[in-house]
């Protein structure tokens, strides 16, 4: 039915256009209906993704506070294994779960031990975030390390497009409803947590 709607609208849009277009006289005139026929559904998507180009430019990407030396581990909100101890040397990772209980992985004789439920000692913290929609156009997604003292270390942002009017407005009768059309493409720009980690967490090791 989605498809249907979609499908209509946009026939209904062209029969409209192709009756204007035929009643106007003067050949500027069908010019100047054809030029504002096109404009009226892509103008603000065009302006959308150049404005968007200017955004992933200031504020897009990966942002270095400060580097911290020494780092033997840190937290990962998200993370469900050993992989920076196992692939990264660090000697321990953190999983900070919210019903309190810490899970620590960490290096011991060259073996990974888990323990759980055990005081956090971590003074860093990886963690991911969703900042919100920007006058319901623009999306950002970031990645950020924090000290405990909440300083931000580092972040790594990623900024995404939701489309002009049209475009919305045939997202909403699709199963995926509105969504992102366009992010910055600078590979650079995709979020990266493991490229922000090993910038910012120095470990004795390197």
């Amino acid at each position: 039915m989605g498809g249907l709607a979609v499908l209509f609208l946009l026939g209904l849009y062209f029969v409209l256009t192709i009756v204007a277009i035929v009643k106007v006289k003067p050949i500027w005139a069908k010019g100047l209906v054809l030029l504002v026929a096109l404009l009226i559904p892509t103008a603000d998507a065009v302006y959308g993704r150049y404005k968007l180009k200017q955004m992933c430019r200031a504020e897009g990407g990966l942002k270095v506070y400060r580097v911290a030396e020494h780092v033997e581990g840190f937290a990962d909100v998200n993370t469900v294994s050993e992989y920076w101890v196992k692939e990264h040397s660090y000697q321990f990772v953190e999983k900070l779960p919210s019903n309190g209980f810490t899970v620590r992985w960490s290096r011991q004789n060259d073996q990974t031990v888990i323990e759980e439920k055990v005081s956090p000692k971590s003074i860093y913290k990886l963690d991911h975030k969703y900042i919100g929609w920007l006058n319901d156009r623009y999306l950002r997604s970031q990645y950020f390390i924090e000290g405990i003292n909440g300083e931000i270390l580092a972040t790594n942002t990623q900024i995404g497009f939701n489309g002009g009017w049209a475009e919305r407005l045939i997202a909403l009768f699709s199963d995926a409803g509105v969504s992102s059309v366009a992010w910055c493409s600078n590979a650079e720009l995709e979020l990266d947590d493991r490229k922000m980690v090993l910038s910012v967490l120095k470990h004795s090791g390197e």
